[in-house]
């Protein structure tokens, strides 16, 4: 696959474990939820329709998950090693954020509300392909980059018509990529942390890219870019790709009474898994500096205690170094 530069989109304490089933496909099943409607046109493009971003009412370790209140992470990565709840970039951003100010901004607080914040419109579905198989010790990633149905992504480029194109007129489009990778099926930690060059980290079961939680310009692109409502958007390279919250779109078994399951593969070869363990939600807290945990979790149909990535609701959101060593 295409390696893009990091590209700004638009204008320019307890270990938990995670038992879990793999699954593909759309519509994250939560329990109760607190939701925002926003306009959203239907597989047409034109006719007005609603969507939500969807935020699970659950307990965390440290106590009520509070999607009004998230931590922004700009500007919190390092260059020099591993730390937790910073991102290990291999190159320093720099430059303004995406978008600086909207109304689930607060940026004086370095809080962000999740329940606020505008989609882009539209609902259009495309000829995704996606696989995973396991031969030996590989496991071959081959995908074109778009999602699967039944997931779907917004109307870009963003029309001027479209309430989002006030905060981020992304002239972008989606277009279909040659993803190919060869991961280890096993894989095993390198002697310390890798760090995220930009672009591509990891693959959704729904063969939607995973980039790191920046824009361009070091500031949390999943709080400051405008995505759609399955927090995806395309880049520069035309990539259709997510900064974070995958389990709003990539289906999760997870919920007050099951546990998460896989939701994609990191390029080093370690699954990525939702947030849910034993009724309570996972965050960084509960997590390492390259935000992952060593337990129990079902891979390639068994249950194995093996280290993974979660995707959780607040900053890293996924992956905050390479834990083992990436392809490619």
């Amino acid at each position: 696959m295409k390696q893009s530069t990091r590209t700004r989109t638009g204008l320019l304490a307890v270990l938990l474990a995670l038992t879990a089933c793999g699954g593909g496909g759309a519509g994250t099943s939560l329990p109760s939820t607190t939701s925002v409607a926003t306009a959203s046109p239907g597989s047409s493009g034109t006719t007005a329709t609603s969507s939500t971003f969807s935020c699970p009412n659950a307990e965390t370790s440290s106590g009520t998950l509070d999607c009004t209140k998230l931590p922004l992470g700009d500007l919190k990565f390092t260059t020099s090693g591993a730390k937790h709840g910073y991102i290990y970039l291999c190159n320093t951003p720099g430059g303004s954020p995406v978008v600086g100010s909207a109304p689930w901004l607060d940026t004086a607080a370095g809080t962000w509300d999740y329940t606020k914040k505008i989609a882009v419109q539209g609902s259009v579905s495309y000829p995704g392909t996606f696989s995973a198989t396991r031969s030996g010790s590989t496991r071959t990633i081959v995908g074109n980059g778009e999602p699967v149905a039944p997931e779907t992504a917004g109307v870009f480029p963003i029309s001027s018509s479209d309430p989002a194109s006030q905060y981020d007129r992304n002239p972008n489009h989606i277009a279909a990529q040659n993803d190919d990778f060869t991961l280890p099926a096993t894989p095993t930690a390198a002697a310390s942390p890798g760090c995220l060059s930009g672009g591509t980290i990891g693959i959704t079961l729904t063969g939607v890219a995973i980039y790191d939680a920046f824009d361009a310009a070091g500031y949390d692109g999943v709080a400051h870019e405008i995505q759609d409502s399955c927090n995806g958007h395309p880049d520069q390279s035309s990539t259709y790709h997510m900064h974070g919250h995958l389990q709003q779109c990539v289906h999760d078994d997870g919920s007050a009474t099951q546990n998460s399951s896989l939701l994609g593969y990191a390029l080093d070869g370690y699954g990525i898994y939702g947030p849910w363990y034993n009724g309570k939600i996972l965050t960084s807290a509960d997590l390492d500096a390259c935000h992952g945990i060593t337990s129990p979790v079902m891979w390639d149909g068994q249950l194995v205690t093996i280290y993974h990535y979660v995707s959780t609701y607040d900053f890293p959101y996924t992956l905050g170094c390479y834990h083992g060593t990436r392809v490619r």
